[in-house]
């Protein structure tokens, strides 16, 4: 964090003094009452809880925003005390204040599923030239958009944030706070149904990726291919908006897209030119991720044949597609970070391009997001015709949520020999121990949640004998 003595907060939170007289120098900044705390703290009183200075008597430089200041008991003089109208508007002035302090380029990523991928794309872009922070593996939720704000200090050069969606209204607090001037947005599918009335309003909060956006200076990069998009966002008031997809029309457009060794590979079509690129990660979603972060960072002043210089050395996310050798020889494509209809989906077709001859089977698990309204059953059931569609050979279905993905599966005609249900790990270790050799891909999408149980981290071991990770 950039060091700020208190003064200077106060004036920009338009807060007064009422207990302390001197100016400490902030270096931290929370939003929780904490018994234990570092020096030089400036903690915003967002839950009005009762906070008891006696804790913090033996720390240096404390101060306290609040509009309760009746909760405020045994101040010591190391306290200083601020009081506000409004805590919770006192809290966004700081924010708004603080992200002001740093003229630097911040890139913004959301989109259903493709976030972590393309994050992690374009700061390993960046990190060759720029001193870049950026959110850390998929851990996104509001209640760390603070700490990531406050890792700018001055040595940095540049940010980029992936900013999810679970409820309305939750993106656009992700705006607020980091104010990216390049946003891209992946693409839009269904997903946090639990914590959304309908499909329909998932899919339009994340058309508050423009909330903030300046319409002259802001660059807006969008999945020209994406159908939900088009319709969701309106694109006339900004000057800069740039696609990315397959359509010729697209600003940056793929061509001859074919699958490599543990990569993608396509040709890149861009103003008249074209690049040859290499992708790590296997499957088309790579393809589009790997388009968006060589756009983005594009408009940082990254030469594109450097960008996909840089992009061949990607490493691939852990339990995001992510192939391995499994027991007898077998493929296993570890996809079990999390699930949603849109990563269930492009992992089937990613089980067909692969596996082709071979015998493919697929592990699908309940999807913790959807909750279990009747739009949830929906999305499961069309994720048993996906797995029709796709030609799946053997399908395991694991868990109660999770079984309308079969029962639409053998509605549609599967064989229902080769559709089982599930609940416990090595109830599937039982019905597929015999079919497990080097002619079988497997694909594992039952979600984190469940893979930490351990009767599941049984079976992984079971079928990644050599895998240490």
């Amino acid at each position: 964090m950039k060091h700020l003595p208190l003064n200077e907060i106060v004036q920009q939170i338009q807060g007064r003094i009422v207990w302390g007289s001197n100016n400490p120098i902030i270096k931290h900044v929370i939003k929780w009452t904490n018994k234990e705390i570092k020096d030089h703290t400036l903690l915003f009183h967002l839950r009005k809880d009762q906070i008891n200075g006696k804790y913090w008597r033996d720390n240096e430089e404390i101060a306290v925003v609040t509009e309760s200041p009746e909760q405020c008991q045994e101040l010591g003089n190391n306290i200083v005390l601020v009081v506000v109208d409004d805590v919770q508007e006192a809290y966004y002035r700081f924010i708004d204040y603080y992200r002001s302090l740093f003229d630097i380029p911040i890139i913004g990523v959301t989109g259903t599923c493709g976030k972590t991928t393309t994050k992690e794309m374009i700061a390993t872009i960046l990190e060759a030239e720029f001193e870049t922070e950026s959110t850390w593996m998929s851990m996104n939720s509001m209640s760390v958009n603070l700490r990531y704000l406050l890792r700018l200090d001055d040595e940095t050069e540049a940010a980029v944030y992936e900013m999810p969606v679970a409820y309305p209204g939750y993106l656009r607090i992700a705006c607020r706070y980091f104010k990216p001037q390049i946003r891209i947005l992946l693409n839009i599918g269904i997903h946090h149904l639990a914590d959304s009335e309908t499909p329909e309003a998932y899919m339009k909060a994340k058309g508050e990726i423009v909330d903030g956006l300046d319409p002259v200076k802001g660059i807006l990069i969008l999945n020209q291919d994406d159908e939900n998009i088009e319709k969701i966002i309106d694109v006339t008031p900004f000057q800069n908006v740039v696609y990315f997809g397959k359509k010729e029309s697209a600003h940056f457009h793929a061509t001859e897209i074919r699958y490599a060794k543990q990569g993608m590979e396509f040709t890149l079509c861009h103003e008249n030119s074209s690049y040859e690129v290499f992708v790590p990660g296997l499957g088309e979603h790579n393809v589009y991720n790997a388009m968006a972060a060589i756009a983005a960072t594009s408009f940082v002043g990254i030469d594109i044949e450097k960008a996909i210089s840089r992009l061949a050395q990607f490493e691939q996310i852990e339990e995001h597609l992510e192939f391995k050798k499994g027991v007898n020889g077998c493929t296993v494509i570890d996809d079990t970070w999390n699930s949603a209809p849109l990563s269930m989906e492009t992992g089937l077709q990613v089980l067909k391009d692969v596996s082709k001859q071979l015998t493919s089977i697929a592990f699908l698990g309940y999807m913790p997001q959807l909750g279990d309204s009747h739009y949830a059953v929906e999305q499961y059931q069309k994720i048993g015709e996906k797995a029709v569609e796709t030609g799946v050979d053997w399908l395991i279905v694991v868990g109660d949520e999770a079984k309308p993905i079969g029962h639409r599966a053998l509605e549609l005609g599967m064989d229902k020999n080769k559709v089982y249900f599930c609940e416990e790990g090595m109830d599937i270790y039982e019905i597929i121990k015999d079919q497990l050799n080097e002619e079988t891909v497997l694909l594992l999408k039952i979600t984190h949640r469940v893979m930490v149980r351990s009767d599941f981290i049984k079976l992984k071991n079971w079928l990644l004998p050599i895998d240490k990770n």
